[in-house]
């Protein structure tokens, strides 16, 4: 009788936990995608859905700074899903998950050339293609790309490849040239979709840069200066105002 009350409380103890558990693997919210490239390289990246079902979902796709990764992104991710928005989280070649060909030989983004990054936006259309083919409930024709410094750059040529343009993007300190991704011509051919261009003040190569291109832009290009941070994803982390700016602007774009 003893042992009987003993396992029975024990059983009371762990339930707690056996639940938060659950509930802590539903609050994650994302289904991990493996995608490998035409020359194997294997990238990763994260599929988030809003918690309210629907038959379609607008999508906002997010390439993060050099030297970083998808996790960086940090409450501007929450933001969109909770609005209803789905969220992809792309690790590029080289960073995060992003460091393996399907033989396991690791390569990073230190010691790439311009011709590895010149994959990346290749490497972006195809995702995208991979993913409108596999996941009917992701929309193709409403969807935004935000990408910042090398990820902005990476969004411009990747836009450029698509049938499908999109419907808007965010470019966090774009480049004429970053590693090699010329985005001058590139810029003419992605649409006419609205473009906004975010700069911190403090980084006055990138402001500069952001002017050049606004000349080639075919459709409306705003910018937005913040006082203070550095180049791409650094603004995010030191003007907190800067994660509802990208929602609030993208979001009506996607109705």
């Amino acid at each position: 009788m003893k042992k009987i009350l003993i396992l029975i409380l024990a059983l009371l103890l762990l339930t707690p936990t056996l639940s938060f558990a659950a509930a802590k693997k539903k609050k994650v919210g994302y289904l991990g995608l493996t995608y490998e490239t035409k020359d194997t390289f294997v990238i990763k990246s994260k599929l988030f859905y809003p918690s309210k079902k629907q038959a379609v979902y607008p999508i906002v796709i997010f390439l993060h700074s050099l030297g970083y990764s998808s996790d960086y992104w940090g409450l501007v991710v929450k933001k969109f899903v909770d609005s209803g928005v789905a969220v992809l989280l792309v690790d590029l070649r080289g960073h995060g998950q992003s460091i393996y060909n399907s033989n396991f030989k690791i390569s990073s983004w230190v010691y790439f050339t311009e011709n590895d990054y010149n994959k990346y936006p290749s490497d972006i259309a195809d995702i995208l293609h991979y993913v409108a083919m596999n996941y009917k409930n992701i929309s193709t024709t409403k969807y935004a790309i935000v990408g910042a410094d090398i990820g902005a750059n990476t969004a411009i040529l990747a836009a450029e490849k698509m049938v499908n343009k999109p419907s808007c993007m965010v470019l966090l300190s774009p480049t004429r040239n970053f590693k090699g991704l010329k985005t001058s011509i590139a810029m003419t051919n992605v649409g006419h979709g609205p473009i906004l261009t975010l700069v911190s003040a403090r980084d006055n190569h990138s402001v500069q840069e952001a002017q050049v291109l606004k000349k080639f832009a075919q459709g409306t290009y705003e910018i937005k200066t913040y006082p203070a941070g550095g180049m791409g994803m650094l603004m995010l982390k030191v003007n907190p105002t800067a994660a509802d700016d990208i929602v609030n602007w993208v979001k009506p774009k996607l109705q």
